[in-house]
């Protein structure tokens, strides 16, 4: 190990040229600004500077000789509360909370909630052992040692100065790693390869020159050091697993890592294949580090798409799954949005569904939702596996839902909800946040993935506030969702309602915003003015973050109903209040359906004609079903233009990281050109820059690019959304008009299989197979016999019937023409000069000359006479249906 020597401190002014030093003694991780690392431990190991009040650990000001103070205002927010000593504080006086602070810095926040339920203070920590830790139940060898040496450092540290002053006025100028460093997880014990000791945690321990492979801690790596020599050999920040979720091989289909996506499915197919695994179990359990290290150079070796994951057991599967979300540097939540999803503990319900489906990075909100699915499919696997053994064995213990996932939230709270490395002392004291917040993700969060059944999620307020209890805004009449905004927007275009000054209603904001999440529409002299409503962390509401005092919106719109606006917004009148709501349910009962007195009296003339009441309800439902068929196709080409949005975003981060270490990497390099004395070299690092300037030059401008290209696809997305939502209200519309005319129908004393033959649509018959691709009825049909049938619907919305004839398989379309009360007829696949032929949609239809009232009369029909009528190949009829051949299962 190293030796350090006492040394006496260095005259301050000598070193640095305007930072005025005195030095403190500390009980909280200090951060440092210089080497974005944390001081800790009890020892002379910090200095804090009188002019800006940041601190420096002692080897930073050392080093740090060049650049000006920049002030009180410039103070890291870590530090500006920051309390500090005169005198040092033994670590044996050291709380249960500062335990757990000085584990998150250290890289072992994984253990601060055993600690803190152990209650394990400064005293205690400093005598722990590994007999003790393994009755922790700490198993893994690696882990403990890591444990012990981390304490070991924090017992020394008061025991010496570190590093002399002479040495690093030698070695000024040695360290060329540039940006090279990388983050970088180890699963064995490493030491620093500059002050030569451990490095500190188990995850994220120390960074790695991606070059020459040097190990550092992140202080040391601010620090001179040898020079770097570039190495072929493959170092452990090479290893795909641990490189941030961006520069992952990306998954086809889902747009997601790879690595990700076929672990998680493997461990959801294998425990279905075999129910009586339990995945809850698996990744409770971890393996050995050793274990780990040795499958995550074979993923890194192999192709992932080809791997055989079923060859691993169920934990090893799992634990990778666990390495996979945690190592990268930058978590499931970005790091920019992790105080934003922190606000969202004490938010509605509707709030937090417009937050995780809304905010502005899509790559993140299918990550989030991908694996969200994946817990929710754990804890219905395990539901399933429950009540089958329940049924089997007569089982009196009931299922217990909440247990199962308070375990649940145990194992993935730390994985999605991660703080960023400046503020990772919140780990601990965000750790209730986290559980709550992770639960009501569980229950209340739609993800498009059935629960299991589950009593009402009871949200328990946290320690520090009680969450109101909230009426649901649902049943405000003054407040509208996104879908019934735009009805609304629709109307008031259209001047087709009275509004006056005062009136008013609330609405999710534009940008999905966790610190402003509803805007309140206030109509004055004929203008809409928006006042954005704001909620603090509490869960408290108001007009700005400094004025947040109302439990709900509910409290906040009634206050206003009776005081004036104008003490908040001096544009509006001295006398403004909150008016009249435009109310939703009065609005909504008017909207989409102006059509409906006329139309009801259309029907009326009718309603005595079946044949037309028939004809009528079956144009209505052609005319939904295309109004359904092109909202499909909108949401395809939205999905896609989203997807593609997200590459741009990927794409876009990537610009910027690389830029970042282009635009530092020139610093360096007009540092250098600054201190170097021989011409020739001051060339070389003048011909650098100007190469480096070309590249950023170049990096600025396809940024610019990829920006232009994401904002005309933002506004194509957007256009699309509008048509989306006015094709909605159109359904809205049809599907009223379909329920008048069923009405009618239904008053002549029809039944509903009566008005489904009625329409000529089949119900139950052993022949129609609704939704399955022609590919799967060919398979269904291939091992059929002569004349075996079946009729299913078509691509294109029409139908289509498949039968087996001399040994192949044949299809054949079946349309509705028309022209002829919408009969069922075949389509003629070529067009004869005699057919018949009708336009429809701008499409020419040829039908063959034979129509039926329903598909159940052409079935019956073509079971005793030949199909050759419509085409020559099939001299065949119709004999054995689908669902009743022997040799076929449905």
């Amino acid at each position: 190990m190293a030796n350090y020597v006492s040394i006496t401190s260095p005259h301050r002014e000598t070193i640095v040229s305007d930072h005025k030093y005195r030095l403190r003694y500390f009980k909280t991780p200090a951060w440092c600004p210089y080497c974005e690392d944390y001081i800790w431990g009890s020892g002379n190991i910090g200095y804090q500077c009188t002019n800006c009040g940041d601190y420096f650990h002692v080897e930073c000001t050392l080093v740090l000789t060049t650049g000006s103070c920049p002030g009180l205002s410039a103070c890291h927010p870590n530090n500006r509360a920051l309390v500090t000593h005169d005198s040092s504080i033994p670590v044996c006086d050291w709380t249960v909370n500062d335990v757990c602070e000085w584990l998150a810095v250290v890289n072992l926040y994984r253990y601060a909630p055993n600690f803190q339920s152990l209650k394990y203070d400064g005293e205690i920590l400093l005598s722990l052992t590994d007999e003790q830790l393994k009755h922790d139940h700490i198993h893994d060898v690696f882990q403990r040692q890591s444990i012990l040496d981390a304490i070991k450092e924090l017992k020394t540290r008061d025991k010496y100065r570190p590093i002399s002053f002479e040495r690093f006025r030698t070695q000024l100028t040695t360290n060329n790693h540039g940006d090279n460093f990388i983050c970088t997880t180890f699963y064995e014990r490493r030491t620093c390869d500059l002050c030569e000791k451990y490095l500190y945690g188990i995850i994220h321990q120390g960074l790695q020159c991606s070059r020459c492979g040097l190990v550092m801690h992140r202080q040391c790596s601010k620090l001179p050091s040898k020079r770097c020599v570039h190495t072929n050999k493959q170092l452990e920040c090479h290893i795909i697993i641990g490189t941030d979720f961006n520069d992952q091989p990306i998954d086809a289909k889902t747009q997601l890592p790879i690595i990700i996506t076929r672990l998680c499915q493997s461990l959801e197919i294998m425990v279905q294949e075999n129910p009586a695994l339990s995945l809850i179990d698996a990744y409770r359990f971890s393996i050995e580090s050793a274990r780990i290290a040795q499958l995550r150079k074979l993923i890194n070796d192999n192709d992932i798409e080809q791997m055989d994951f079923k060859r691993m057991e169920l934990s090893e599967l799992a634990s990778l799954v666990k390495v996979s979300l945690k190592e990268p540097g930058i978590g499931i939540i970005p790091d920019e949005n992790y105080e934003d999803f922190l606000r969202l503990v004490n938010a509605p319900t509707q709030v937090i569904q417009e937050f995780v489906v809304n905010y502005s990075m899509p790559f993140y909100v299918d990550f989030l939702k991908f694996i969200m699915c994946h817990i929710i499919k754990i804890w219905k696997l395990d539901y399933e596996f429950a009540m089958k053994n329940i049924n089997q064995h007569h089982a009196v213990k009931p299922y217990e839902p909440e247990r199962v996932v308070d375990k649940l939230v145990a194992i993935f709270k730390q994985l999605i909800f991660r703080p960023p490395w400046p503020m990772i002392m919140s780990h601990s004291r965000n750790d209730k946040d986290h559980v709550h917040l992770l639960k009501r993700f569980i229950y209340e969060i739609d993800w498009d993935v059935e629960r299991p059944p589950f009593n009402a999620f009871q949200q328990t307020p946290p320690l520090t506030t009680a969450i109101s209890q909230e009426q649901s805004l649902d049943q405000c009449p003054w407040f509208y969702k996104r879908q019934d905004h735009q009805l609304l927007v629709n109307k008031l275009s259209t001047n087709s309602i009275a509004i006056n000054d005062g009136d008013f209603y609330v609405r999710f904001s534009t940008e999905a915003s966790v610190s402003a999440p509803f805007t309140l529409v206030v109509q004055l002299d004929g203008q809409q003015r928006f006042i954005k409503i704001c909620m603090n962390k509490q869960g408290q509401y108001g007009f700005s973050l400094n004025s947040c005092f109302f439990p709900s919106i509910q409290e906040l719109i009634q206050y206003y109903t009776q005081n004036s606006l104008s003490k908040h917004f001096p544009i509006l009148k001295s006398d403004m209040k909150l008016n009249k709501p435009i109310r939703r349910d009065i609005f909504l009962s008017n909207t989409g359906y102006d059509d409906t007195d006329s139309y009801a009296a259309g029907l009326s003339n009718i309603k005595h004609d079946i044949n037309l009441l028939r004809i009528t309800l079956l144009e209505l439902t052609n005319k939904y079903t295309e109004m359904e068929q092109e909202c499909s196709s909108l949401k395809v080409e939205i999905d896609q233009i989203t997807a593609y949005m997200s590459e741009i975003q990927r794409s876009t981060m990537a610009y910027g990281r690389i830029q970042m270490i282009y635009e530092k990497q020139m610093k360096l390099n007009r540092d250098n050109f600054l201190q170097c004395q021989k011409v020739t070299e001051k060339s070389e690092f003048d011909r650098s820059f100007k190469y480096l300037e070309q590249r950023v030059e170049q990096f600025v401008n396809n940024l610019k690019g990829l920006n232009e290209t994401y904002t005309e696809r933002q506004l194509k997305r957007e256009q699309l959304v509008k048509t989306l939502e006015k094709i909605k209200v159109e359904m809205v519309s049809c599907e009223n008009k379909i329920a008048m005319c069923v009405k009618l129908v239904g008053d002549k004393n029809v039944e509903q299989h009566e008005i489904n033959n009625f329409l000529g649509l089949p119900t139950d018959e052993p022949w129609y197979l609704a939704n399955i691709t022609r590919e799967t009825a060919h398979k269904l049909l291939k091992p059929c016999g002569e004349g075996t049938f079946l009729i299913r619907t078509s691509s294109n919305g029409l139908y289509a019937l498949t039968l087996v004839h001399n040994n192949m398989i044949y299809d054949c379309r079946i349309g509705r023409d028309p022209a002829n009360s919408y009969a069922f007829r075949f389509i003629a696949s070529n067009v004869p000069k005699n057919a018949q032929a009708t336009t429809m949609n701008g499409n020419v239809t040829a039908y063959c000359d034979r129509s039926f009232y329903s598909l159940k009369d052409l079935v019956e029909f073509y079971k005793k006479n030949s199909l050759a009528e419509n085409n020559p190949d099939l001299n065949t009829c119709l004999t054995v249906p689908i669902k009743l051949h022997a040799n076929v299962k449905i």
